[in-house]
């Protein structure tokens, strides 16, 4: 019984050994693994450990979040509050928008022409008429200064342009020809 005994601690001694060898290289493999974590690594900030690489991105992450919250104030408050530079860019925007749909040929139904009025505050843009035919459509395009047109407008294209001048949008009134 004795040899059993001793067959069985040899046998125990033999598992804590090779328990013990494989747990120094797990021991060795985390030392190598926290020196390159407290060195640092590659790059422009290689020098910075990671708890300080980890405060300098919170630090920016605290910024991103103060100029994000600036900005959504600034959207929430509206245009009116918002920076005057803005407000300039959009002064020569094409802003006011009118679209007058009509039959220009008795031959033609479902109003297929169209005139379009594109329009800034101080009623400057221009027209843009399209007369569809059976075989073909012709586009035309004029000139507006201050609400009146360069050429000779076509009753559609001054609906469209007072339209656009009343600041009305989307589709407008039908005119049968």
């Amino acid at each position: 019984m004795s040899t059993y005994v001793a067959v069985f601690a040899l046998v125990l001694a033999y598992v804590a050994l090779v328990g013990a060898y494989f747990a120094l290289r797990t021991l060795a493999k985390l030392r190598r693994a926290s020196a390159i974590l407290a060195r640092g690594g590659r790059g422009p900030e290689g020098q910075a450990s990671l708890l300080e690489a980890t405060h300098r991105n919170t630090e920016r992450t605290e910024v991103l979040a103060e100029q994000l919250a600036e900005l959504r104030a600034q959207v929430a408050s509206g245009p009116a509050a918002g920076a005057p530079a803005a407000s300039g860019a959009a002064q020569g925007a094409l802003r006011n928008v009118a679209l007058v749909r009509y039959d220009a040929l008795g031959s033609m139904s479902g109003h297929l022409s169209f005139s379009l009025a594109l329009l800034d505050e101080q009623g400057d843009g221009v027209t843009l008429s399209a007369i569809a035919g059976n075989a073909d459509t012709r586009v035309y395009a004029k000139g507006v200064s201050a609400g009146k047109g360069a050429q000779d407008l076509s009753p559609e294209e001054a609906q469209a342009v007072a339209a656009a001048l009343d600041k009305r949008r989307g589709l407008l009134g039908r005119r049968s020809a």
